[in-house]
């Protein structure tokens, strides 16, 4: 006799979760490792641009140059600041994504355990009826010799 899990299939559901749920999280961790890259590299625009505008200014710089810089720097700003709301939503839904994954893992593993409980009583069981079957065959082999 073998042992079968009669929760099998729902742990197999639960396992199926996880492994989604996994999925899901290194989908929006990678989605968010791209935004905040998209953000440093804006950053990294802005303060180069700033540092070419103070070498400018003193080295003397037309106006119109210096308007088109400010209008330069007011775009970027813009653009970082769009980027920081899009990062900081691309972080909470890491967060949920992790969250739901360790969810689902807790729960898989709750079924594991009780598959490997089940499986430990099922042998113990099984050692059980054995030695009963043995010490049958046993009393029976001791009363064949003495009649």
């Amino acid at each position: 006799m073998s042992f079968d899990f009669a929760l099998q299939k729902v742990m197999n559901v639960k396992e199926q979760e996880q492994k989604n749920s996994q999925n899901q999280y290194t989908e929006a961790m990678n989605q968010f490792e791209q935004v905040a890259t998209e953000l440093y590299d804006l950053l990294k625009k802005k303060e180069d641009l700033e540092q070419a505008g103070r070498e400018k200014v003193t080295k003397g710089i037309s106006i119109y140059e210096l308007q088109s810089s400010q209008s330069q720097l007011l775009r970027l700003q813009q653009a970082i600041n769009e980027t920081q709301h899009t990062t900081q939503l691309a972080r909470e839904r890491m967060n949920r994504k992790q969250q739901d994954m360790v969810r689902y893992s807790i729960e898989f593993k709750k079924y594991e355990k009780m598959k490997q409980v089940k499986q430990e009583q099922f042998k113990e069981e099984q050692r059980r009826f054995e030695n009963a079957q043995m010490d049958d065959i046993a009393i029976q082999l001791f009363q064949k010799r003495w009649n």
